[in-house]
């Protein structure tokens, strides 16, 4: 807590402006420094609001030569709309409480939503194991405390918050200890309107009344048709509560008097009603005190009247009672207008202490920007603190700097010594780079060749007895997805209707042995400077023919594993799905005719077996039966033309068009 703490409290009222400095000490003790009272010259209006407080509140920050600008504001209750309601008792759902809370502030509003601000707080009781609770919503116009707050910024004050009238008298009345002993009320008589407050022990309750000083001297003018000015003036010199014994006629005291006492009896006979909704609605009790405070209870006889009304003992309520005054203060003066500092009072005990009820209703981006005032201190200190930070940095940059340089003419000199050795072994290193990079080009040439062998043995493995191939073409670049050219179902075999789907030349038998690939027809016979670019094959086209046969020779056999590769081949998917036989290893057992779980149709299981290689891909959609066809020379026999998609790298060296599929590879094929 900062030290010798200023700040001010400053009740906003409908008939005059009352404000306090206030100092707080590094211990938490609070004195009054100074003060002010004034009323407005003429009447507020929602056109001149701004104005006239204003003006009023510059002149009294003049007169009392006060600088503070931290404040603590409240309004007048007139202009707020104070609800208590109850609600069930949700000790330990806070964001429910608030929910219903917000309902019942904003339930049968006048306004609209977005046209007023509001606050509201849970009223503290003794009954902790009650079903429900009290909660108490404040409401009002954003425009009037709009205006209140732009007026008061334009005097060069600083609000933290912006509370009601009754709310800041009570927590001065509770400081003061006002109903610890029982039910008390305070009437707060002001210039427009009574604010009255019911308590007892944490229990409280208010209601603003509409009948004031204001209303005596609305009466006085009605009376001797005069203006409202010298209404006022004839109340302040010739007004008193006129008294009567047991409700006879009024004594002939002046008119004057009599005016005063029947509008007394207006407010009595609400003060009696508000009583009955506070025992009735709030479960409360009789009252044992009343107190009075505000403006309008100077006139003479007013604690007698309201004794003999209530049958009750009455006195004034002395804020100040409990906040020490400093050397400074005009008792005498102090004195005169005391009994109406009861919400200076409570808003100063608002910014020391915790209050028994905390209501604010600055907007959120008044107090945005007010935070950011508060807060431009240490974002300057901030600030500062970088900059030497900033300043620091850049002195220990440039000895680093100096330092470094220094070691930098060191190691020119030593690398001047041996930059002729560094230069000879730089390029021996780069002849060696160059010959181990041809080596890595022609053993990645060889390991292409390599490939080949392995593909058509991988071919030739998935082969079933009953399959002769006739031809194996590569195609060169991506390979394109299957077209099927004619598939046609017979007796539940696939064999072809078409007679000029494509020809199939010699349909001799072939066995692995019969393969005839010239190496140098593919690849060439050595690594000559004039290479052709390398070709990607995707993969090859099979053309064979199949003889459906039944499975009279037992059972099927085994084919051999399929062996280690010495280039990388991808993983297939884990094996075993649909009902495929693993072997030891946990790998696709292949089978010449497999008989007992697949049709004996040789194309189907040339394909499966093939896709079942980790050299060839399995997407249905690139590798599969092309074309299948009734054969013209044997019977039961079908020839086939399959798509076979190469599942690693292939590259070879093509003379040729090898972008058309053909070239000394493509157009020699394999017979």
């Amino acid at each position: 807590m900062a030290k010798n703490e200023r700040f001010l409290s400053v009740d906003i009222g409908a008939a005059a402006i009352k404000l306090g400095e206030f100092e707080l000490d590094e211990t938490g003790g609070m004195q009054m420094l100074s003060f002010a009272h004034r009323e407005y010259e003429e009447e507020i209006s929602e056109d001149n609001r701004i104005r006239v407080i204003e003006g009023v509140l510059r002149q009294m920050l003049l007169e009392a030569d006060i600088h503070t600008s931290r404040t603590m504001l409240s309004i007048s209750g007139q202009t707020a709309l104070i609800r208590f309601g109850q609600l069930n008792n949700l000790k330990n759902d806070k964001k429910q409480i608030r929910q219903l809370a917000q309902f019942e502030a904003t339930r049968n509003l006048p306004f609209a939503l977005d046209q007023i601000t509001m606050d509201f707080q849970l009223i503290a009781t003794d009954e902790e194991a009650m079903d429900t609770m009290d909660v108490l919503s404040v409401v009002v116009k954003r425009d009037i405390v709009d205006q209140i707050v732009q007026a008061v910024r334009r005097v060069g004050l600083s609000p933290q918050l912006v509370d009601v009238a009754p709310v800041a008298c009570y927590n001065a009345a509770r400081a003061n200890r006002l109903g610890d002993d029982g039910c008390v009320v305070l009437v707060s008589i002001g210039g427009r309107s009574t604010n009255l407050m019911f308590m007892e022990g944490n229990r409280f309750y208010a209601r603003t009344i509409p009948i004031a000083g204001h209303s005596i001297t609305q009466q006085i003018a009605r009376k001797f048709s005069i203006g409202q000015p010298e209404a006022e003036e004839l109340k302040r010199r010739h007004g008193f509560v006129a008294m009567a014994d047991d409700g006879a006629a009024t004594e002939t005291t002046g008119d004057v008097s009599k005016i005063v006492r029947q509008v007394m009896l207006r407010l009595f006979g609400e003060i009696t009603r508000s009583i009955a909704i506070y025992k009735t609605q709030q479960r409360g009790s009789d009252p044992v005190k009343v107190y009075l405070t505000g403006g309008s209870t100077i006139l003479a006889y007013c604690d007698r009247f309201f004794a003999d009304k209530f049958g009750l003992p009455v006195e004034y309520f002395n804020p100040l009672a409990c906040i020490p005054l400093g050397p400074s203060i005009d008792r005498r003066r102090l004195s005169e207008v005391g009994h109406t500092f009861s919400e200076v009072v409570g808003l100063a005990l608002r910014y020391s202490t915790i209050c028994p009820v905390e209501i604010n209703l600055l907007p959120k981006e008044v107090a945005s920007q007010q935070s950011l005032v508060y807060k431009k201190p240490y974002f300057l200190g901030a600030m500062a603190t970088l900059l030497l930070m900033f300043f620091l940095i850049d002195q220990s940059m440039v000895r680093a700097n100096k330092e470094t340089r220094k070691q930098l003419d060191a190691y020119k000199e030593v690398q001047a010594k041996y930059k002729p050795a560094y230069d000879e072994i730089k390029g021996a290193v780069g002849e060696a780079e160059s010959a181990v990079a041809q080596v890595n080009d022609q053993n990645a040439f060889l390991m292409q060749r390599a490939k080949w062998p392995l593909i058509l043995r991988e071919i030739f493995r998935a082969r079933p007895d009953n399959v002769w191939i006739d031809s194996i073409e590569p195609v060169f670049g991506d390979l394109p997805a299957i077209e099927q050219q004619s598939i046609v179902e017979e007796e539940g075999n696939l064999s072809g209707g078409a007679d000029d789907m494509f020809s199939m030349g010699n349909m001799a038998g072939m066995g692995a042995d019969s393969m005839s690939m010239d190496g140098g027809d593919m690849f060439g016979s050595g690594m000559g400077s004039n290479l052709p670019s390398l070709t990607t094959i995707g993969g090859v086209t099979i053309i064979a023919h199949t003889i459906r046969q039944e499975n009279a020779f037992g059972p099927d056999p085994v084919l051999a594993p399929e062996p280690d590769y010495p280039f990388e081949v991808p993983e297939k998917e884990a094996a075993g799905e649909d009902g495929e036989e693993l072997d030891e290893e946990g790998n696709p057992v292949l089978r010449q005719n497999a008989s007992e779980n697949l049709d004996q149709s040789g194309e189907l299981l040339f394909v499966r077996n093939l896709k079942k290689s980790r050299l060839f891909s399995s997407e249905e959609e690139y590798t599969g039966v092309v074309s299948i066809q009734k054969s013209e020379f044997l019977e039961n026999g079908n020839d086939f033309e399959i798509q076979l998609k190469f599942n690693v790298l292939v590259e070879a060296y093509p003379w040729g068009d090898a972008t058309s599929g053909t070239g000394a590879m493509g157009s020699r094929g394999m017979n």
